[in-house]
């Protein structure tokens, strides 16, 4: 960042103090320093300033060009993961009027930039065993998939065109993953009307906050634990099973499924995390297998 020409000046000025061999003898035959004169119309005084004026407009047009170049770079080729998650970010989509990237001054991007049109609200960016960019997204203030017949093969085709040449990249968008738990609930029995209602809301609130502050992140064990504890009126619970899958197949018991991953079972935890395949989780949905069905409240 430029420097202010007072601030180069002090700076002159304080190099040339601590010069000794700055010094003359003046016409009383005494030895002084070339700083003695501090009149601001002395000449060595008036040169500091001229040159620290040269100095602060070299310097301001130094932070213009690098303002420049650093536009340029992030316009550039893809270079890392977080440059691949910000212009998933920046992805357009109109259902009726097509928005196609193009190549204005080497660089691929929409003719018109148009906010409105920026689908994607999540993004997390992966490299597999394969070296294989996996990208997942979703779209909305509560997470939902791309419509994977419109929505998901213009993000992938606009992915293939501003990234790098050679580089596979996947993009990923599905439907939340599902949580089953089976817990046991001890409370206060004042807190009978409610207790229900508000653990399973405290449930939905944590996985929805979750996803946003974490997506793609892993769901813990114990996290579960506090959330339910946390809640007024809750006095204890004992997680007996917690079971995670993906969407897609729906199977008739979750409990029971090859495309399902058990964490805990009867009370012992077999896996403390759980990394959701589409990025984020909602509450199981199979009848008689969501939260209202699985969690028993126990007075005391």
């Amino acid at each position: 960042m430029a420097r202010s020409v007072a601030t180069i000046q002090a700076q002159i000025i304080a190099q040339i103090s601590s010069d000794p061999n700055l010094v003359y003898t003046d016409d009383q035959n005494i030895v002084r320093h070339i700083t003695y004169n501090t009149s601001h119309r002395a000449l060595w005084r008036a040169w500091t300033y001229v040159i620290a004026v040269c100095i602060a407009i070299v310097e301001q047009l130094m932070d213009i060009y690098l303002a420049s170049i650093e536009t340029l770079v992030s316009q550039s080729a893809a270079a890392s993961q977080l440059w691949i998650q910000a212009k998933m970010f920046e992805f357009q989509y109109d259902a009726t009027n097509p928005q196609i990237i193009q190549l204005i001054n080497t660089i691929p991007q929409y003719p018109i930039v148009d906010a409105t049109k920026r689908i994607i609200t999540a993004c997390a960016v992966s490299i597999d065993l394969a070296n294989n960019v996996n990208v997942k997204v979703a779209k909305g203030n509560t997470f939902v998939a791309l419509d994977p017949a419109t929505e998901l093969p213009a993000a992938q085709a606009y992915i293939n065109i501003i990234g790098d040449a050679g580089i596979n990249y996947n993009v990923i968008s599905l439907a939340a993953d599902k949580l089953y738990i089976k817990a046991n609930v001890y409370y206060q029995g004042q807190y009978s009307a409610i207790i229900q209602t508000n653990v399973i809301t405290a449930l939905n609130n944590y996985l929805q906050n979750l996803s946003i502050t974490n997506f793609d992140g892993s769901i813990k064990m114990s996290d579960l634990e506090n959330v339910i504890r946390q809640v007024i009126g809750v006095t204890d619970v004992v997680l007996v099973g917690v079971i995670g899958r993906p969407d897609s197949p729906t199977p008739s018991d979750p409990t029971n499924s090859a495309s399902s991953t058990i964490l805990i079972q009867n009370q012992q935890v077999i896996a403390r995390l759980y990394n959701p395949k589409a990025g984020y989780m909602v509450q199981e949905t199979v009848s008689g297998y969501t939260f209202a069905d699985t969690l028993i409240f126990i007075a005391q």
